[in-house]
């Protein structure tokens, strides 16, 4: 189930970063490990990212799931007491 609409962005927001970050390490480690160039590891790494994208998607939902039932992550524009 997709985060509430009003956490729309904090949602986008952690699917990007973790994508991002995702494609960095895949990048990093091909090009290290597999002593690929670096044309060669930014692709191969593009590609595992889009392949592991709904695993991603699936973790945020989890994450989102899990702040909304410890009510820990509060709403912007809300007045803390």
């Amino acid at each position: 189930m997709r985060a509430a609409p009003r956490r729309h962005l904090s949602h986008a927001s952690l699917a990007i970063l973790l994508a991002v970050d995702l494609l960095a390490l895949i990048a990093l480690v091909a090009d290290q490990v597999l002593t690929l160039g670096r044309g060669w590891s930014w692709l191969l790494a593009a590609a595992l990212t889009l392949v592991l994208l709904p695993a991603l998607l699936r973790l945020v939902d989890r994450v989102f799931a899990a702040a909304r039932t410890a009510r820990n992550i509060p709403i912007a524009g809300v007045i803390f007491p």
